[in-house]
């Protein structure tokens, strides 16, 4: 008899301190929607990571290519680096006006199919040609009126050779994690 007051005093007691099934439930959803919270913030840190890195590429790669034209010859550096690979020192060798950055998707629509491409203060003639102008108004590259790039007193010259100054874009646009995004690098090239 001594045991089963036992097992009924346990049983009472137990049944005390145990969790409800309304009590687990709560417990349960509190425990889905912190993991559901850390878990899309995990997310975003990896989204946010990919973007920064994706940036740094195309920082890295605009840099990188304002280098090689300045390890270029400057009077060659517009004929290399134009749209017109018949401009090239040797026709058709030239790195051209656009290019490629490793891991960077191009966007979709682009007519080159390439993220990357240089930008000259030049006029389109009969494509792919174009002239190096002084007269094209780019402001952010110091052109508000023109600009007189061959330093010989008025800003109005085709200056394709002769030229002293050299005024360059590099844009880098691509489609990535963060979507459509893009990055431009101004530099002003001397002899």
């Amino acid at each position: 008899m001594g045991k089963k007051l036992y097992i009924r005093a346990l049983l009472a007691r137990s049944g005390r301190e145990a969790f409800s099934l309304i009590e687990v439930t709560i417990l349960a959803l509190l425990l889905l929607v912190a993991m559901g919270g850390l878990s899309g913030a995990v997310l975003s840190s990896l989204r946010l990571s990919r973007v920064t890195e994706e940036s740094a590429l195309a920082d890295e790669a605009a840099r990188a290519l304002g280098a090689r034209m300045q390890v270029t010859a400057f009077t060659s550096i517009f004929r290399q680096y134009d749209a017109n690979p018949a401009n090239d020192l040797v026709p058709g060798t030239g790195p051209g006006s656009a290019f490629d950055v490793r891991g960077l998707t191009a966007r979709q629509g682009d007519a080159d199919g390439r993220v990357g491409r240089i930008v000259f203060p030049a006029v389109d003639l009969i494509a792919p040609a174009q002239a190096l102008r002084e007269d094209v108004v780019d402001a952010r590259l110091g052109m508000l009126a023109g600009r007189d790039l061959n330093l010989d007193g008025d800003a109005i010259d085709d200056v394709t050779i002769g030229y002293q100054l050299l005024p360059v874009r590099v844009i880098v646009e691509w489609t990535g994690a963060g979507g459509n995004r893009s990055y431009e690098l101004d530099l002003v090239l001397t002899p």
